[in-house]
């Protein structure tokens, strides 16, 4: 079959045959691109009696949200259909209430999922330094508030608020804020639970771009925060995107993506597993597979079809092969994984024989996942790295969600005066060289121990 080959099978997967139809198919995205749905773009003009694009929307709300605070937050939220109570925030009691009344098996495996990220990332905590022969060093410091927002329109994320919390928990800060979406009155429960469990301090019944907006501009009732950490929706990126240089901003998560790289050792039924489980979250999800075992491809693709045969969002799940998925053909492992640093993907599955011995060729990817006993949907959820990771490509500069994420540094300089007094004669020449002679005469009142 030609290199430009593809070919369908099923109603949504394809089958492409060469690197170069691989690049221009499956791997071809823009970072800048931005989905959403027409219908969420007409009710959001509604709120402002106009059509607006995503990207003027959102301008609009942080411009109000500036202006007017708390009642431009509560006139947004209350137009789009959010539950908008006396106040935003939701209080002890109700948290305490919604926690108490989730499963116990439920609250013991949100429990666990927090011990495992906690020790991760408590690993992961960086020290300072202070070097005495240089007179110079570095301390790490935690931001005073952070705010941390989480989907929940569609479905209670959890797993979203762990990965957040527990890792600024362990960083050591001040406040931690959760504003997450409520369309009816009271908090899901087993959110109440997760932010209990991950010592959330503040919660919100907040979402979208005007959640964002409160977190980094401040109301009267939304504490501002010194960074965000908001994997979400496109309108959530976009306002995030917005207010970058107003608040700290870590990532721009958008649509999920995993990247499988099977060989001819995989269990078809397990690489159509894993794929499925990106597909299900939706259009903009990408769930790709790589080969280089044509026969492995046709399993692949009758696997997905099998299997979303039963999946409750199958129709979910193909719209998402259809638009961003598919399986590829290549020639090699090796090529396979250069692919796969092309693209940068959030998730790179290595479902090979031996997953070790294509490790150190990985150089972008927000998280890999090596061999069949671990899957990226364990790492959704109890593995123990955050899972908000870098998507679109961003994967080639950023890195996932940490206690860095939390975390800045603060250089120290320490000098002696005998060490300022041998160094003030080169500031001063320097400084002159620049033209600045108030520097230059500040060094060399050094100059004398």
């Amino acid at each position: 079959m030609s290199e430009s080959a593809v070919q369908s099978s099923g109603p949504g997967v394809r089958i492409v045959h060469g690197a170069e139809q691989v690049r221009r198919t499956l791997l071809a995205r823009s970072p800048e691109l931005v989905t959403i749905d027409e219908s969420a773009v007409a009710a959001a003009s509604s709120v402002f009696g106009e059509t607006l694009t995503p990207a003027a929307f959102v301008e609009r709300v942080i411009r109000e949200v500036r202006a007017e605070g708390d009642d431009a937050v509560r006139r947004i939220a209350a137009a789009l259909g959010d539950h908008v109570g006396t106040t935003f925030e939701i209080g002890p009691s109700e948290l305490a209430d919604a926690s108490r009344r989730v499963d116990p098996e439920l609250r013991g495996d949100i429990e666990l999922a927090a011990e495992r990220i906690r020790d991760y990332h408590e690993r992961e905590m960086p020290s300072g330094f202070d070097l005495p022969a240089l007179g110079a060093g570095q301390q790490w410091i935690p931001v005073d508030r952070a705010g941390l927002h989480v989907p929940g329109q569609a479905a209670p994320l959890v797993s979203s608020l762990l990965m957040a919390a527990v890792p600024a928990r362990v960083a050591g800060g001040g406040e931690t804020l959760f504003p997450t979406p409520v369309r009816v009155v009271g908090i899901a429960r087993v959110l109440g639970a997760a932010a209990e469990v991950a010592g959330v301090d503040r919660v919100f019944g907040l979402g979208g771009a005007q959640a964002i907006a409160a977190l980094a501009l401040g109301t009267p009732s939304v504490p501002r925060c010194d960074v965000i950490v908001a994997p979400g929706n496109a309108w959530v990126m976009l306002a995030t995107r917005a207010l970058y240089g107003v608040v700290g901003v870590d990532l721009l998560p958008g649509p999920t993506e995993t990247l499988v790289i099977a060989d001819a050792a995989a269990d078809a039924a397990e690489v159509a597993a894993d794929l499925i489980a990106q597909a299900e979250h939706g259009g903009p999800a990408s769930p790709i597979a790589l080969t280089s075992d044509p026969g492995m491809a046709a399993e692949v693709a009758r696997e997905v079809e099998i299997q979303l045969a039963t999946l409750p969002r199958a129709d979910v799940a193909w719209d998402s092969f259809e638009q961003r998925g598919g399986v590829g053909v290549v020639d090699d492992l090796a090529q396979a994984v250069e692919l796969s640093n092309e693209y940068g993907p959030e998730h790179l599955c290595l479902l090979v024989e031996d997953p070790e011995a294509l490790l150190p060729l990985v150089r972008h990817a927000g998280g890999v996942f090596l061999g069949s006993a671990s899957p990226e949907v364990l790492g959704d959820y109890v593995a123990g790295p955050s899972h908000i990771m870098p998507t679109g490509g961003t994967a080639r500069f950023a890195s996932p969600v940490g206690v860095r994420s939390f975390l800045k540094t603060v250089s120290v300089v320490r000098l002696s005066a005998d060490r300022a007094a041998a160094l003030a004669p080169a500031a001063a020449r320097l400084a002159r060289a620049e033209g600045l002679e108030g520097h230059a005469r500040a060094a060399e009142r050094r100059a004398s121990p």
